[in-house]
């Protein structure tokens, strides 16, 4: 999902929802990744922020989660939490921005 105006977007936001990790170890999807997901969708949808967004099974990071990853550039936001979201969207809007004007769009 997400607020794509062309075939392929500059950039692309993930969210960890991964349920549980083989070692028993906590996971993203439990500590908030759901809620993470919801919310984010939800604010890029309002703001009209023109990106990918996705869910995934794993980011590789869930016992520093729920991790969010921003591309290009693999940056992270861990251990991110609901109160975290208009930060989040608001690096989001001005990182977007940032990747179209390298690019030229």
């Amino acid at each position: 999902t997400g607020n794509c105006s062309s075939d392929v977007c500059s950039s692309d936001l993930r969210v960890c929802i991964n349920e549980y990790q083989e070692d028993g170890s906590d996971s993203c999807g439990p500590r908030g990744g759901k809620e993470m997901r919801a919310l984010l969708e939800k604010g890029i949808e309002e703001r009209n922020i023109d990106i990918q967004f996705r869910a995934l099974e794993c980011l590789g990071l869930c016992q520093r989660g729920p991790s969010v990853m921003l591309d290009p550039g693999n940056s992270f936001f861990l251990n991110a939490q609901p109160e975290d979201v208009p930060e989040i969207l608001d690096h989001v809007e001005k990182f977007v921005a940032e990747v179209k004007a390298l690019r030229g769009e």
